[in-house]
């Protein structure tokens, strides 16, 4: 008897080993799904981390209402999402956190897009250890996303009896991502300047037309900017075609060139205009930067309100009241319903990041202001996402308003009743609207970008149709003291596994034991 309760012994401790080798590699996987995943954006500026900084996902999946999200990977909505319950998921460890978000935002409330503006704007400040991931609804990751919502396995149960039911009867998922941990990429932003010259005079008098043309969200490949700051990208390069008709058109003649700056890192602090602004007076270029004589800066023109941000109220005889009296009377003569609202704000030399555009040349002593519809440098909205819409006859008439102000302050012209651009010399709608839908629908933020990326080719190529001497200008970060990093694993596949949990594996072992001792013992009374 002791010898045959030894060699069972040994087999079950085979068995028992063999058993064990296959619970602890995985669980039962029924199904596999295959999804695309964007990460929570990563980076540095300034030696400070910003953003996500992990991109491990090997974890249960959990709905958000779960009693343990610790090592879990949580599944949520845009709709669900908020400040308070970001913060608790990360303060309780959750393993990782994957928000599905509709392909068409216009099926949120503006509830859902307040909260989540916000959710982007306090994220988006802070560094992350909890890996986030975004990815769009699909049919079958809402089918996943309403199992585990819905499903057994969010560690409610009644009773232990209960617990141990849904053990046998409920199936799970297990979400993973295969892949290197995040490293850092070579990292650049791009200037590209053109140039609008009248021949009279060997020196002009210069005034100066910017906007940033990438893009900025919580995730880099999320973010389309279409108002924020496609618009005034739109409206830059619309008023340079206007600009070059009116600077060839006999008769005319203006006095100031015009020099066109579309810069990149726009939401890094504006980092690409500052560069580019050192470069110059770092060159003998800094001679051409003392001819300016006001800098205009479009940011975010695309919908209602039209602001004139500026470090202290313009003063008659100064270059920003010009500008400022160019607009007034360009509006009365176009659309006499639409104000402009002097928004001055001085800048706070203590504080590092700068609020407009425009503070990036205040802080060189230079003059100038920035326009947009936003009334405030932290109105809640201002960079997110979900900025996809643009009131095209907004645009059209705040472009239409601009570039009539630009042409009177080149010409010095005075009379509040005349028009400069008239005849031939307005915008073009149709090519407003296709260059929006175009940045709307192209990826450009500033970590996805290099020189021979779509966006950059193709505003170089359209300013050089209107300006001349068209630069593009690669600012690479210091590699000694990087001022910006980016890093990659910024878009992944994401594999959801349907699995039985962890747990019904270890029953099971016990179960084939239990049967395998049962039949050994059976073996053994029939043939001793």
């Amino acid at each position: 008897m002791l010898e045959t309760l030894n060699d069972f012994g040994r087999s079950l401790g085979s068995i028992w080993t063999l058993l064990s080798l296959l619970v602890i590699c995985a669980p039962a996987a029924i199904a596999v799904h295959e999804f695309t995943a964007y990460r929570m954006n990563q980076y540095s500026h300034g030696g400070v981390d910003y953003g996500c900084k992990s991109n491990m996902v090997n974890f249960e999946a959990r709905s958000v209402n779960a009693n343990v999200v610790t090592r879990r990977c949580v599944l949520l909505s845009m709709g669900e999402v908020s400040v308070d319950r970001m913060r608790e998921l990360i303060s309780n460890k959750a393993g990782s956190i994957l928000i599905t978000i509709p392909e068409n935002s216009s099926t949120l409330t503006q509830d859902e897009i307040d909260s989540w503006n916000e959710v982007e704007q306090v994220l988006m400040e802070e560094a992350i250890d909890t890996s986030v991931y975004f990815t769009y609804e699909k049919p079958e990751l809402l089918k996943i996303y309403h199992e585990v919502r819905t499903g057994l396995n969010n560690d409610h149960a009644a009773t232990a009896a209960a617990a141990l039911g849904n053990v046998f009867h409920s199936n799970g998922y297990q979400i993973v991502t295969y892949g290197s941990a995040p490293a850092p990429i070579k990292s650049s932003l791009f200037a590209i300047q053109g140039k609008m010259l009248i021949q009279s005079r060997e020196t002009n008098p210069c005034i100066g037309i910017v906007a940033h043309f990438d893009s900025y969200g919580i995730s880099p490949h999320l973010a389309r900017s279409s108002n924020s700051n496609g618009s005034g990208v739109a409206a830059l390069l619309e008023i340079a075609r206007l600009l070059s008709k009116l600077f060839n058109k006999s008769g005319n003649t203006p006095k100031y060139d015009i020099v066109f700056l579309l810069s990149g890192g726009g939401k890094l602090n504006y980092l690409a205009s500052k560069l580019w602004l050192d470069k110059k007076y770092s060159t003998d270029a800094a001679d051409m930067l003392n001819d300016v004589e006001f800098v205009l800066c479009l940011d975010s023109i695309g919908n209602e309100g039209f602001n004139f941000h500026v470090t202290k109220t313009p003063k008659q005889g100064t270059a920003a009241y010009k500008m400022l009296r160019a607009m007034e009377q360009a509006a009365n003569l176009l659309y006499p319903n639409i104000s402009i609202n002097v928004a001055p704000k001085k800048v706070n030399l203590k504080n590092p990041l700068f609020s407009w555009h425009h503070e990036v040349f205040t802080v060189k002593r230079l003059s100038a202001g920035t326009l947009s519809n936003f009334p405030s440098h932290n109105t809640l909205g201002r960079l997110n996402s979900l900025d996809s819409a643009v009131d095209e006859d907004r645009l059209y008439q705040h472009t239409h308003i601009v570039a009539e102000a630009i042409a009177r302050y080149v010409s010095d012209l005075e009379d509040p009743d005349v028009f400069i651009l008239n005849d031939d010399l307005v915008p073009n709608k149709n090519l407003l609207i296709r260059t929006i839908d175009y940045l709307g629908k192209t990826e450009r933020s500033a970590s996805l970008l290099n020189r021979y990326s779509s966006v950059v080719i193709n505003i170089e190529q359209t300013l050089s149709k209107y300006a001349t001497e068209v630069i593009v200008s690669e600012l690479k970060a210091s590699k000694r003291d990087p001022e910006f990093q980016f890093y990659d694993q910024s878009e992944t596949k994401l594999f959801a596994y349907n699995v039985k949990p962890a747990v019904f594996d270890l029953f099971l072992a016990l179960a084939v034991i239990c049967y395998l001792g049962i039949v050994y013992f059976t073996v053994k009374s029939v043939n001793p």
